[in-house]
């Protein structure tokens, strides 16, 4: 029978930080796909944690200028 390993979180910032960071560095926004290849990390993980940034007004959401997909930015308060 297989052996099952428990693999532990590793230190430092999460993947919504590092979302809010690169936006913070990106002010024209980027889309889930930009933002999935810069942390290298799943499509869907990202859309995931995109959703609570969303909810909370931490980040917003626009249409791109040609309108084929959803940029997201860092929301000004």
């Amino acid at each position: 029978m297989p052996t099952i390993q428990i693999i532990r979180a590793t230190p430092g910032p999460t993947t919504s930080q590092r979302i809010v960071s690169l936006l913070l560095a990106n002010p024209q926004g980027l889309s889930v796909k930009e933002l999935s290849q810069e942390l290298n990390r799943p499509f869907s993980m990202v859309q995931h944690c995109l959703k609570p940034l969303v909810a909370s007004q931490s980040v917003a959401v626009r249409f791109s200028e040609d309108g084929r997909y959803w940029t997201y930015y860092v929301a000004e308060h």
